[in-house]
């Protein structure tokens, strides 16, 4: 499934899910609005109804008072009309009189039945009329203890006349109950009318039917009011469910982009991706779409620029040290962020330089494959040593090597390295002449010269060509003290004897002059160094042997590779290593030289003999006589020597 697939998915099931979701709460929503609605409208049904029982009550107790009042008022006046006039009255004929009882006791009707009565009794308190026959002629005061309240309306009426007002009673079944009684005077008599009723029979009936209705009502409004709410929660469904349709219909529409929005980038991403796996590395994708992504398309491109910074650093740096140097500084440097910088620094390291004696006149007649393959495998072995003693290959030029110690990492001990370093190349010297030997090349020697100082150590170029190397005066030294060294040999400069004084075995001293040097400096060979290294050269014998016949010999002044003058010389004491010979004309210590040895005819052998003057002394007759040191020796001349010297 792909990624814009699964985004899409992945976007309609979350629409889904919060569409159903709403459905839900929006449902879940309306039934509690519903039902705080319907609690609502119970509430206000039941406040309005309780307002409107309330009112009613008022409106018919105002509206019963006014017609018991009435009623009384009614019997008053029609008692005035059949009374008024007379001075006495005999109660007995007046309660015979039916007319008169009719009018004096009259009932007060409800729908529901009779509610009260009127009753007629004098100012003196005693009853005249009443429908229980047996209260007539009673005097009310005897019942002013029994009925308190009874008394006191009688009493305020017999003073005032028009008074009403609520009493209670207990009727036959000794029930508590209370009435209502508006009491008026009959004008021109002694009587007074009173209208009672019984509360519960004339007001309570029809409060009770306001009540009724008022339930009716309020379950009326109730079935209204869920009846309104189920259409509403219909329309509502319907409603959400086409709103819902709409959204889903629009958030597929916008999935779509937003997963389009996605994917693009994305599939620009995993193409980009293929073309750094392919090497194309200065490949750069949109910086396009959401956040995230455009924050991973600007990851991605500068993963791409550093992968070419880290290639090209990665390609100087094996290009400057990868077969120069261990891989540990290899490594090292490649995670150096100033690795590629052009510049330098000052720091202190030991500068060894080595050279062959005598190797373009030894190669002079080889072909140029031999000479590479002669090359190669002296070269080899010696790189091998350097990188073994973790030095840095500066410079290979032909037959000699400039190395260093003690950068780019630094190395406490680099003038004892150096030196270890250059007493093993030495004695593998051996080990490259016996494969010579063996496949009939020329037997190689080779000086070495230790230097230490300050220089400056970087990369040292332009933008275009940048090598790692050292530059300074101590490079120049060492360069000099080389130039001193004859084969086999390894000679110090003083700092660096200083540093390693109590670590080697010492040879010869010497003190020359140097080209660019004020004064004499002094060098000193080493021969060995113990434990750790453990390295020992082999032991010359130098010892010259005089000869009974002198060799005659051509012998050229060497300054720079050129032939700068010829003079006759022989050879008067010799041995493997060097020869003392005599000649006219000039010579100095530490030249180079070239002997070419003559035939009986007196013609130049063509073997090449090379050598470096060690000391010249006067020899008496304007003869000078010198210490010549072989730095080259051609294989053919050593049967010559070895015959001559009684070795064979």
């Amino acid at each position: 499934m792909g990624i814009r697939t699964q985004i899409l998915l992945s976007y309609l099931v979350l629409i889904l899910l919060l569409s159903l979701g709403m459905w839900f709460v929006d449902d879940w929503i309306m039934d509690k609005m519903a039902a705080s609605n319907l609690t609502f409208a119970e509430e206000g049904v039941e406040a309005l109804t309780t307002a409107n029982n309330r009112l009613a009550e008022e409106i018919l107790t105002t509206y019963g008072k006014y017609i018991v009042e009435d009623k009384a008022a009614d019997v008053a006046t029609e008692l005035s009309y059949l009374l008024k006039g007379k001075k006495t009255y005999d109660y007995e004929n007046l309660r015979r009189n039916q007319h008169l009882r009719q009018v004096a006791i009259q009932e007060i009707r409800t729908p529901e039945g009779i509610a009260g009565y009127t009753i007629v009794y004098d100012k003196n308190a005693v009853n005249l009329f009443h429908p229980d026959k047996k209260v007539e002629g009673i005097n009310y005061m005897l019942w002013r203890d029994q009925y308190p309240e009874m008394w006191q309306l009688l009493n305020l009426s017999l003073k005032e006349g028009n008074v009403s007002g609520y009493l209670t009673f207990f009727d036959q079944e000794k029930r508590q109950r209370q009435r209502y009684a508006a009491i008026r005077p009959v004008p021109g008599t002694p009587f007074l009318v009173a209208a009672v009723v019984n509360i519960d029979e004339f007001f309570l009936p029809t409060q009770e039917k306001i009540r009724k209705a008022s339930r009716e009502f309020v379950a009326q409004a109730k079935q209204s009011i869920v009846k309104h709410h189920d259409e509403m929660g219909r329309t509502a469904k319907v409603a959400g469910l086409a709103a819902g349709t709409l959204v889903i219909l629009l958030a597929s529409l916008f999935g779509f982009y937003l997963a389009g929005s996605i994917s693009r980038p994305l599939r620009r991403l995993q193409k980009g991706v293929r073309e750094v796996g392919e090497g194309n590395f200065a490949v750069a994708v949109p910086e396009k779409g959401v956040r995230e992504v455009v924050n991973l398309a600007h990851s991605f491109n500068q993963l791409g620029q550093q992968l070419m910074d880290y290639i090209a650093k990665r390609d100087f740096i094996r290009d400057t040290f990868g077969r120069y140097v261990t891989q540990e500084v290899v490594k090292k440097l490649l995670e150096s962020d100033g690795a590629l910088e052009l510049g330098g620094e000052t720091r202190e390291v030991s500068i060894l330089i080595s050279d062959l004696r005598g190797f373009t006149a030894l190669t002079a007649d080889m072909e140029p494959v031999e000479v590479v393959t002669f090359l190669n495998r002296y070269l080899g072995k010696m790189i091998e040593i350097l990188t073994d003693a973790h030095a840095v290959i500066d410079e290979i030029i032909g037959d000699g090597i400039l190395a260093f110690f003690g950068a780019p990492e630094p190395m406490e001990d680099h003038p004892v390295r150096a030196v270890a370093c250059a007493l093993a190349m030495q004695a593998a010297m051996e080990e490259v002449n016996a494969w010579n030997r063996a496949n009939g090349l020329p037997h190689l020697e080779m000086g070495i010269a230790v230097n230490t100082g300050e220089v400056v150590v970087g990369n040292i170029g332009s933008e275009r060509r940048t090598k790692y190397s050292v530059v300074g005066a101590h490079v120049n030294f060492a360069s000099r003290i080389e130039s001193y060294a004859v084969g086999g040999q390894v000679l110090l400069g003083p700092a660096t004897f200083q540093r390693v004084k109590d670590f080697i075995e010492m040879g010869e001293t010497m003190e020359v002059k140097l080209k660019g040097v004020p004064g004499k400096t002094t060098l000193y060979e080493v021969t060995g160094m113990g434990e750790p290294y453990n390295i020992h050269l082999p032991e010359r014998f130098e010892t010259l042997t005089p000869l009974a016949e002198k060799i005659p010999v051509h012998l050229q002044r060497i300054s720079e590779k050129i032939v700068i003058s010829e003079a006759a010389a022989w050879i008067g004491q010799l041995c493997e290593t060097s020869a003392l010979l005599t000649f006219e004309g000039e010579l100095w210590e530490w030249e180079d030289v070239r002997l070419l040895l003559l035939d009986a005819q007196g013609r130049e052998i063509p073997e090449r003999l090379y050598g470096k003057v060690t000391a010249v002394k006067p020899a008496g007759e304007n003869r000078v006589e010198a210490h010549i040191r072989f730095t080259s020796v051609s294989p053919e001349i050593y049967p010559i020597f070895r015959r001559v010297l009684g070795l064979e």
